[in-house]
């Protein structure tokens, strides 16, 4: 009976032991109890580490936030960081004990203190493994609101691999070019947006439209935008509302690390071409970068950035074009061309968008049929000259140059070049034997006020004849000069158009949501006031469950 008694404790331990175990890795993420519906998809829901690295570092620290789309928030929600095992992988920690705790079905997930109170964002902390090779994590989240709930799918789940460090033998030195000229170049964007090529949600009788482009040639150490970085506050600018003007200031302060700066008007509605720009480039300064927005948009563009036009044999290509795919700023976290304002915080990066990101129905590129997308526009550059000059020439003394709305160059002061003559020998004309007088002309004066108030006047200097010509001598130049200016805009208030009814509910069974359009009449100028929203959305109930 011993031997009976003892191997019965002995199997129950193990039965305990295990229970124990299996206790220890599960976890219960059902939020709908097994009676609630679990929906498709994230309905604009999702799981972001702050910053968006590409990879962890072992023994680093990161923030995880869930979070929602506005207007649409949530109630209750489980989060979990785990390998790809399904094996609880770091370390997840509170840092809101008001909103968030431990979970206890789900030991190694975090989750909400309350079943009522609504949130937009939740905050934790990640603690990666310090030891290396350990592989990768995903962030899972379940999110539900009221009656549906939803899980993993579309931005519900991110995934973060350890990275690899980077040897001295790895890191690609930055392209130099040898090229001695000068090259001038014609800068020509040729949209392609239509509602033929891209039809979902095309926003046709709404405004579409492509903003003012702006652009530049520039060094390889000046980055106007690139995937993976941080908008700064001009691109922001123009990604949101279509000013290139803090972009343009900017550009201003990098001194003669850009040599031209070019700009054309944008076209509204979103027909037609942007062409006859130009810029030059040179040894220091061979690179070349422009975005225009897409409008209306949250915060998207098209555009190029650091292009290279040096080419090995130190010489200059001769053209190159380049397709325009939809790209998003990280500043605004709209769904649709026509989303309401819905700031990024923290701001995100740079990033391209897809047909599956985001893997959201809502996105107007959203396409798992073939899954890819048609260029939006095109942009060709065609090398129209080049300048010999020494390889010895230094360059950026006078800092970057400007080029106006339709590739006109504009005047910057400072450029004028003169002669001292004062030490020279008098002439004589070899026919009337007499000595020749050439002209004499006082310094030009400042330039005088701009003759508007608002908008484009022009601002005109002058300078005096202090001695005629005689005897043949040089003939005296212009005694007046004048160049365009541009005051503040002419303010004028924006006209709106009335809103439309509201749409139907997004889904027919839960919550989504419901929206309403109204178009503008009249954009705003200057300090006039400004337009208000052109897309409105509310969160619906829809109880055909």
């Amino acid at each position: 009976m011993w031997i009976i008694r003892s191997i019965y404790l002995l199997l129950l331990g193990l039965l305990v032991f295990t229970i124990k175990e299996s206790d220890a890795v599960s976890c219960n993420r059902d939020l709908g109890g097994g009676s609630l519906p679990r929906i498709q998809g994230d309905n604009g829901y999702r799981v972001r580490i702050t910053g968006q690295p590409e990879f962890y570092n072992p023994g680093d620290t990161y923030q995880v936030l869930v979070q929602s789309t506005p207007p649409l928030s949530f109630k209750q929600f489980v989060l979990v960081a785990e390998n790809d095992a399904g094996e609880p992988f770091g370390e997840l920690s509170i840092l809101d004990t008001r909103q968030s705790q431990m979970a206890e079905d789900c030991p190694h997930g975090v989750t909400h203190t309350s079943h009522i109170a609504s949130k937009t964002s939740v905050t934790f902390q990640w603690l990666a493994p310090s030891e290396t090779g350990a592989g990768c994590v995903t962030f899972k989240a379940s999110v539900m609101h009221r009656k549906v709930w939803f899980m993993d799918e579309g931005n519900l789940s991110t995934r973060l691999c350890e990275g690899e460090p980077v040897t001295e033998e790895e890191v690609t030195p930055a392209f130099e070019c040898c090229a001695c000229s000068v090259a001038e170049y014609d800068f020509s964007f040729y949209g392609q947006w239509t509602v033929q090529t891209h039809p979902k949600d095309y926003p046709s009788g709404r405004g579409n439209h492509w903003s003012d482009l702006i652009g530049a040639t520039h060094s390889s150490g000046y980055t106007m935008w690139e995937d993976g970085s941080y908008a700064s506050d001009g691109v922001k600018q123009l990604a949101q509302y279509g000013s290139p003007v803090s972009l343009q200031k900017e550009m201003r302060l990098q001194g003669s690390t850009i040599r031209s700066v070019f700009k054309h008007r944008g076209l509204w509605p979103a027909v037609g071409n942007m062409t006859n720009m130009l810029m030059e480039v040179d040894r220091r300064r061979h690179m070349v970068s422009a975005l225009t927005m897409i409008g209306p948009s949250p915060d998207w563009l098209v555009g190029i950035s650091n292009e290279n036009l040096c080419t090995a044999d130190c010489g200059w290509v001769e053209s190159a074009e380049f397709d325009l795919l939809p790209w998003d700023a990280g500043t605004d976290s709209g769904i649709s061309y026509m989303s309401r304002n819905a700031p990024t915080n923290p701001q995100e990066k740079m990033h391209r968008l897809t047909a599956t990101f985001p893997d959201n129905v809502m996105s107007p590129f959203f396409n798992t049929t073939d899954g890819e997308l048609q260029p939006m526009g095109k942009i060709v550059v065609r090398r129209l000259s080049v300048m010999e000059a020494p390889c010895n020439a230094t360059y950026g003394e006078t800092g970057a140059h400007d080029t106006g709305d339709s590739g006109e160059t504009m005047v910057k002061p400072g450029m004028d070049k003169h002669m001292d003559t004062t030490d020279m020998p008098p002439k004589k004309n070899m026919v009337t034997g007499r000595y020749v007088v050439d002209c004499m002309m006082s310094e030009w004066s400042d330039w005088g006020e701009c003759s508007k108030s608002c908008g484009k006047g022009r601002m005109v200097r002058t300078r005096m004849v202090k001695v005629r010509a005689k005897n043949g001598g040089e003939s005296c130049g212009p005694r007046k000069e004048s160049k365009k200016c541009m005051m503040e805009v002419c303010p004028r208030d924006c006209m709106m158009m009335p809103w439309s009814d509201w749409s139907e509910c997004s889904v027919s069974c839960g919550e989504g949501v419901q929206i309403r359009t109204r178009t503008m009449k009249r954009r705003s100028k200057g300090s006039g006031e400004p337009c208000g929203d052109r897309k409105e959305m509310r969160v619906c109930e829809a109880t055909a469950c």
